[in-house]
């Protein structure tokens, strides 16, 4: 039951839309709890309508005999909906300024993103004299991530359990995007049954994201084994791999190396007072450790310059790009 204790407008947004919907979920299960036949819920979301600010405003103002509890979400109204709405909606919820303590009316705003700063609405939202109980869900990395992917797993199975390997190698093959890595972390926990989830189970179930998987070309360029690294290059080709975010990945790896390197040549040798400097998953400053043994620091300058200049070629037209990655892999 809702208890005269909540805040009974909630704002809920941020760039980590998961975390916020699963915040959602449990805000409505505690109400159905309450009210199981729903019929005090409502809910709008401006992706699939233009206009619902009187439904809105009609739903919290008209008094439900057959539910005395209501729970109304509104789903971007910020992201989605037309100024006059948002205006609509804001003036309303200054006008009843005691909606904030109406403990049988609970509002929640969601964003599945991060709105803009200077939006009348969401400056009203956060601020904490309009009533509101305001949560940004910003992107997890590192420690956080890792505590929330074990949290997860034992939600799902209390006796799941995953080694400190293949946690890394998970979480780096899902690039960030944990709503990739839930579907990743159901897949495994019902893969494994009780077992402990090893690496080899993550590089077998798990589809490497080309950030994971740019390693392995990379390794190959590093070897001086451009059959391997062509063959790799042309396997994501044929899967349908978009040539620019390739392009965009060598960037991101080698410029990782030089990050990497750059360190490494001042005196840093520790892998984890590199990982906190650049701020890169100790599983990649692992990898790109092991990988600088086969370029010279002067050769990874070389190899950035390289593909700057394919950048702006490509961009200019002088070059398609496909051929370019080409290129690049040959003449390394």
């Amino acid at each position: 039951m809702f208890h005269a204790t909540w805040h009974m407008i909630i704002f809920l947004f941020g760039d980590d839309a998961l975390r916020s919907s699963q915040k959602i979920l449990e805000i409505k299960n505690k109400f159905m709890f309450s009210d199981k036949s729903g019929s005090g819920l409502s809910v709008f979301d401006y992706s699939e309508t233009k206009e619902a600010s009187k439904k809105i405003i009609d739903t919290l103002n008209t008094p439900n005999l057959l539910a005395p509890k209501r729970l109304i979400i509104c789903k971007n109204l910020i992201s989605k909906a037309l100024v006059e709405e948002q205006k609509k909606i804001l003036e309303f919820l200054k006008k009843k300024k005691n909606l904030s303590e109406d403990s049988d009316a609970v509002i929640i705003f969601w964003e599945n993103e991060m709105p803009k700063k200077n939006n009348g609405l969401y400056k009203f939202l956060v601020d904490k004299n309009s009533g509101s109980k305001s949560q940004n869900f910003e992107k997890l990395s590192g420690i956080k991530l890792e505590a929330w992917t074990l949290k997860t797993m034992k939600e799902i199975n209390s006796e799941a359990s995953i080694s400190k390997g293949a946690l890394a190698k998970l979480i780096v093959y899902c690039d960030g995007d944990n709503i990739l890595l839930f579907s990743e972390i159901q897949k495994l926990v019902s893969y494994a049954q009780k077992e402990m989830i090893g690496e080899k189970d993550v590089e077998l179930l798990v589809r490497a994201n080309l950030s994971g998987n740019i390693f392995a070309m990379v390794d190959a360029l590093g070897a001086n084994n451009k059959k391997e690294a062509l063959r790799l290059l042309h396997e994501h080709l044929k899967k349908g791999d978009d040539p620019f975010y390739l392009l965009s990945m060598f960037f991101y790896q080698f410029r990782n190396m030089l990050k990497v390197a750059d360190l490494y040549e001042k005196g840093n040798r520790a892998e984890f007072d590199i990982a906190r400097i650049t701020k890169l998953h100790t599983f990649v400053v692992k990898k790109t450790l092991s990988q600088m043994r086969n370029f010279t620091f002067s050769k990874l300058k070389k190899i950035y310059q390289t593909l700057g200049e394919i950048d702006t070629a490509v961009k200019t037209g002088k070059v398609e790009i496909k051929l370019a990655l080409d290129k690049f892999v040959v003449e390394l």
